[in-house]
């Protein structure tokens, strides 16, 4: 009878126990609910503000753009990365808050990132060079520029390449990269542009003369700007010539009309008042061997 009794209360202090074992693990798991509830309010809350400081982001993004000249397309791209990796950076930051373990992911990413930057270092080297083009606008769509040795008119600026069209009608692609990383020369940036032209003259000629006769020549273009001061210089004392320049003033667009003018119409004009334009000759003098 003792022993049935014991049984009995040893039954009853183990259903006990496991009872209390039981709620135990109910708290437990209700804190831990209820601190998972809170992770997902806070991951809720950490969403809508990334998304909305996201937004922000793509708009003054946008705005730098819409003040820039440049390619629609290239803008477009730009905002789809900026979008793209302020949502990675976001779900990263929300996978940590609800207990993810985030390490690995962003090592995954982290060397999936350095593999993709490796196989396009090239093109990545372009889209940083057409970011800072963009941003730093050394030139925009329509100037005149000279750039790596080549010079055009800047038709197109893509996030890769920047488009130039030569005076000969050639369309030039210019890797951005490169272009950004280069000595950049603007002729459009000033109201004007000088129109350098060489000549010479023979020692024996008149110097005011030929100088009078030249700056006539500029003020009767039709492509000088009258009221930019325009002048004839002497620039060199060369062993048989005078070696001398123009200074005209034109607007950029009519740079190499002018050269060409000036050119034709200043050697035109010396000779009819009888300037003489020097030119090397070759004498050869035959002796007889006897």
């Amino acid at each position: 009878m003792n022993m049935l009794l014991a049984n009995g209360v040893s039954e009853i202090e183990n259903m006990e126990k496991n009872v209390s074992k039981f709620a135990s693990t109910l708290d437990k798991l209700w804190d831990k609910l209820i601190d998972f509830g809170i992770s997902i309010i806070i991951a809720i809350v950490i969403f809508i503000i990334g998304k909305i400081v996201i937004k922000l982001v793509r708009k003054l993004i946008k705005n730098i753009f819409n003040k820039s000249s440049a390619d629609e397309g290239a803008a477009k791209f730009v905002d789809s990365l900026v979008k793209f990796a302020g949502y990675v950076i976001v779900i990263i930051i929300i996978c940590g808050q609800i207990g993810i373990e985030t390490t690995s992911l962003i090592t995954l990413l982290g060397t999936a990132g350095l593999s993709i930057g490796l196989a396009l270092q090239g093109s990545l080297s372009n889209f940083a060079g057409g970011v800072l083009i963009l941003l730093s606008k050394p030139f925009v769509i329509g100037d005149y520029v000279l750039i790596n040795n080549v010079e055009g008119t800047v038709t197109k600026i893509d996030i890769v390449y920047t488009t130039l069209l030569t005076p000969d009608g050639k369309v030039i692609k210019c890797p951005n990269g490169e272009v950004s990383n280069n000595t950049i020369v603007n002729y459009s940036n000033q109201d004007g542009r000088r129109v350098d032209v060489k000549f010479s003259i023979h020692y024996d000629s008149d110097v005011e003369k030929a100088k009078s006769i030249v700056r006539d020549v500029i003020i009767n273009s039709p492509y000088v700007i009258k009221e930019k001061d325009s002048d004839v210089v002497v620039m060199l004392l060369d062993e048989s010539s005078v070696n001398m320049e123009t200074r005209a003033w034109v607007e950029p667009v009519n740079y190499w009309n002018e050269y060409f003018y000036l050119t034709e119409h200043i050697k035109s004009e010396l000779e009819k008042n009888d300037i003489v334009i020097p030119y090397n000759q070759l004498e050869v003098k035959v002796t007889n061997g006897n």
